[in-house]
Formats: structure tokens, C-alpha cells, sequence
């Protein structure tokens, strides 16, 4: 009885008892109330009509509860499919002028595939770039890294790296020239599985971000010594310094050594590698004894160490 009274008293004549209606109403938070806010979307008093928006905002679930608001107040009707499931409503949406609409309703559809096309080609960014997050079609991925809006490049590159879709290599370059260092680092994660002249292009990026997402890509991704990792150990030894770290199989510790012995490579590059090896007791003793007069301070007092505390463990061993 209370709900309905309180209901019936919103068309009251007295403006006063409409008011202590719609706060008891909100008060009592029944979202059964929201029948008795939709003559309010038209009413003449601005508060009334602000209130009855609230009142869909706060307890619109369906579809049917969005179709009073179409006529006036599609913008609204956009926010709320954010989280009322009205497909058909959306779909007649996307043909609004208005953007912000439209990519409330692009996003209320984004998991339908057949319709990714439609957005790719929305002349606002704002609906592209639902597309380039939730499409899986690398073609289309591929065209929207060329998009000429960064968010949605962006947002390509990283649904790209996420689905871990192959690209060709024309789109992977144009990524790779980016002059957005977090961009180029997506892209260049997408190099790894290209390998080739891609991943060197990629691996002679000096920035930060770029060699790190590299060398995280290649730690999930390649668990054991191959072209690629042997081709980056001589572009950018660095690099692979990062995917040794953890790794002491027969092929990496080869691998490990002849970057060690290369001394053409950085004292601190080579001393990094040698500290991989503490705590282990399968070390190469002449090898290593091989470096204890190395020419670097570094590279010899990294060996030192290594050295004493390959004795220090078979002493305990023993």
C-alpha cells in the first residue's frame, strides 16, 4: 500500500506533496516505483523531469524500462546499456548523429563479430576503437593499426599482443615506427612470434619499454634456445641476458659461456652472466677458471666470487 500511494501521489496538485513522494520513493529504493516516474519524463517542472532521469539511472534493468526514454533521451538510453542487456534498442542507436551514442551502443554490441566491420568504420574514433578492442580478426586489427586516431592504434596493438594474432609485416613495421615508445612496445611483444628481421628491427629499439616487453615476451614464450634467441644474443645481448636469468639448460648454459667469453661484449653484461651462475654447483670449472684473469675488473671479481662460492657449496656438500 505504501509503494502505490506514494506512487499515486506523484500526479498530486499539490506540488509539495509530489516532492515528499518522489523522496519517499527514493527513500525506499523499490525499483517497482519506476512505473510511476515515466509520465514525469514530460512534466513541466524541471526537478520532476531531472528526478524521473534518476529514477530510470537508479532502476532501469530491462528493456522495456529504456523505451520511454528513446523519444527524448537517448544519451541517457546510451549510459544505461552499459548495464541493461537491449541489444535491439543498441542496434537502432548506432544510426544516432550523436558519437557518444553511438559508442555507448557499439559497446553494448561489441561481442557481436558481425557488426566489428560497421564500427571499424564509424567516422568517430570513439566507435573505431571499440572495434579494435574486442575484434579478433587480424585483418581488421591490422587496418586499425593504421587507424589515423593513436587510441585506436593503440588499442589495436594491444588486443593484437592480448589475442597474440599474427600480423604481416608491413603492419608490424608501421608499428615499429611509431613514435609512441609505449606503443612500439606492444608491437614489438607481437615481433617475437614473427621472429626474423622484424624482431631484429624490434630488438635495436633502445628504448626501455621496448626491450623489456621483448624480453618478458620471450621468457612466456620461447623456452628454449633457438634462431631467434641466438640471432637477439648478437643484436641485443642485453636482452637475452634477461631470458637467461632463470634458465640452466644444456643449450642456454652453452649460450650463457660464449657470451661470457665474447669479449667483445660489456664487462657488466659478462659479470651479470657469471652472477646467474651463484648457488649452482654444475659449473664449468675450467671455463671459469679460463676468465679469473680477464682483462675486465668486473668480469674477474664476478668470477672470484663465483669461484668461492662454488668451494663454500661443496664444502657444505661434503
Amino acid at each position: 500500500m505504501g509503494l502505490e500511494t506514494d506512487i499515486s501521489r506523484l500526479s498530486n496538485k499539490d506540488v509539495r506533496v509530489r516532492r515528499r513522494a518522489v523522496r519517499s520513493l527514493f527513500d525506499e529504493d523499490n525499483p517497482a516505483a519506476l512505473k510511476g516516474f515515466v509520465p514525469l519524463l514530460t512534466d513541466n517542472d524541471s526537478w520532476f523531469r531531472s528526478k524521473s532521469l534518476d529514477a530510470h539511472r537508479k532502476w532501469a534493468k530491462l528493456s522495456d524500462d529504456l523505451i520511454p526514454l528513446m523519444k527524448e533521451h537517448k544519451r541517457v538510453v546510451g549510459e544505461l546499456l552499459e548495464k541493461v542487456d537491449a541489444p535491439d534498442i543498441a542496434r537502432e542507436l548506432l544510426d544516432e548523429s550523436d558519437h557518444i551514442i553511438r559508442s555507448f551502443a557499439a559497446k553494448n554490441l561489441a561481442k557481436n563479430d558481425s557488426l566489428h566491420d560497421s564500427f571499424a568504420n564509424d567516422v568517430h574514433h570513439s566507435v573505431r576503437v571499440i572495434a579494435a578492442e574486442y575484434s579478433k580478426n587480424p585483418e581488421l586489427i591490422s587496418a586499425l593499426i593504421r587507424d589515423s586516431h593513436s587510441a585506436v592504434r593503440r588499442t589495436a596493438i594491444a588486443t593484437a599482443a592480448r589475442e597474440g594474432l599474427q600480423l604481416d609485416q608491413k603492419t608490424l613495421e608501421l608499428g615499429l615506427s611509431s613514435s609512441d615508445p609505449a606503443l612500439r612496445s606492444l608491437v614489438a611483444s607481437l615481433t617475437v612470434k614473427s621472429g626474423g628481421t622484424i624482431l631484429e628491427k624490434a630488438c635495436m629499439d633502445a628504448h626501455p619499454k621496448v626491450r623489456k616487453s621483448i624480453a618478458d615476451t620471450l621468457r612466456i614464450e620461447v623456452l628454449e634456445v633457438d634462431e631467434r634467441i641466438n640471432s637477439i644474443a648478437v643484436i641485443s645481448p642485453e636482452i637475452i641476458i634477461r631470458w637467461l636469468r632463470s634458465r640452466h639448460d644444456p643449450k642456454a648454459t652453452t649460450l650463457r659461456w660464449s657470451m661470457i667469453e665474447n669479449t667483445n661484449l660489456n664487462s657488466r653484461a659478462r659479470s651479470k652472466l657469471i652472477e646467474q651462475m651463484e648457488g649452482r654447483l654444475d659449473i664449468d670449472s675450467q671455463r671459469l677458471a679460463g676468465i679469473a684473469d680477464d682483462d675486465s675488473a668486473l668480469v674477474r671479481i664476478a668470477a672470484m666470487n663465483l669461484s668461492a662460492s662454488v668451494s663454500e657449496l661443496s664444502g657444505e656438500d661434503s
